[in-house]
Formats: structure tokens, C-alpha cells, sequence
């Protein structure tokens, strides 16, 4: 009775895992929505901004917030394709930096991103996990905050001083 029992198991389980396998195919035929992906559009933040904060944005923030997306093999796989996909396409819906030196009315951007990395929102901590160098150290978040000072006159080094002591 125990070897009957054990073949219908294991014949469960090949059926499992091939019923598996074919989804995962299939899966494959649903494209993610990809936003366009242009890796030359744009300059790079460094040559649009101070260039030590621009090179620090360009390291953690390109691949999500500008068109400058750099795509890994994994994202051309389903259903992570569809998860990164949609990471990029909400990331560049709140700010992208593509085209940030054309843009008119960005008064109010710098101290956001301040805000974000100060508070360890930004970068998000699933991307760092497989993008370590795009982690922030705190030297970086005072970079980037006192360009946002720099940027908007109307903060007072009270708020500033704040918001750079809240990753602390």
C-alpha cells in the first residue's frame, strides 16, 4: 500500500512540477510595459546639476527616475520584468530627471529628494539589495541635501538641519 502511495506522490509531483514550468513559460509571452529605454537620451545629472551631486544621483537614481535606465537580464524576465517595469515606469511618473535642465518650474524637486534619501525612502531598499552601489551614505545625503538648501533659498537651516539628522 506505502509504494502505491508513494508513485501517486511522485507522479503528482511531475505533473507539479511540468504544469509549473509551462506557466513560467507562458509567463514569458506577457510582456511588461516597459518605459522607453534609451540609454544615451539625456545628459547624466553631473554634467546638469553640481557635479558631485549629480554624479551621486546618476549612481542611485538613474535606473528608475530618467530615461537613462539601465536594464538588467533579469528584467526580461517574467514576473520580475513586470515588478521592475512598473518600479521604473512609477519612479519616472514622480520625478525624471531626462530632461531636468529643460524643465522650467523645478523649485520644489530638490528639497523632495532631499526628503526621500534623508528619511531612507530613496533609493528603494529592494534595489539596493542587488544595486550596492547605489546605497547612500550619509556624506551623500548631506551632498544632496545642502544642494537642495543651496537650491531653495526659502529653507532655513533649522529645516535643513532636521531633515539631514532624520537618517540618524
Amino acid at each position: 500500500m506505502s509504494n502505491k502511495i508513494v508513485r501517486i506522490v511522485r507522479k503528482l509531483a511531475a505533473l507539479t512540477s511540468i504544469l509549473s514550468a509551462l506557466v513560467f513559460l507562458g509567463m514569458q509571452f506577457v510582456p511588461a510595459s516597459t518605459p522607453k529605454a534609451s540609454a544615451t537620451t539625456g545628459p547624466h545629472m553631473a554634467e546638469v546639476i553640481n557635479p558631485q551631486v549629480g554624479a551621486i544621483l546618476d549612481r542611485s537614481c538613474q535606473d528608475c527616475h530618467s530615461s537613462r535606465t539601465t536594464w538588467p537580464w533579469y528584467s526580461r524576465v517574467a514576473p520580475v520584468s513586470w515588478i521592475v517595469s512598473k518600479h521604473v515606469r512609477e519612479g519616472r511618473e514622480v520625478l525624471d530627471f531626462t530632461d531636468w535642465a529643460h524643465q522650467p518650474d523645478l523649485a520644489d524637486e530638490p528639497m523632495l529628494i532631499c526628503d526621500a534619501v534623508s528619511d531612507g525612502s530613496m533609493p528603494l531598499h529592494d534595489y539596493t539589495l542587488i544595486h550596492r552601489k547605489a546605497k547612500l551614505s550619509k556624506r551623500d545625503v548631506d551632498l544632496i541635501c545642502g544642494w537642495a538648501a543651496a537650491a531653495s533659498p526659502s529653507m532655513s537651516s533649522l529645516q535643513i538641519s532636521k531633515s539631514t539628522n532624520q537618517k540618524n
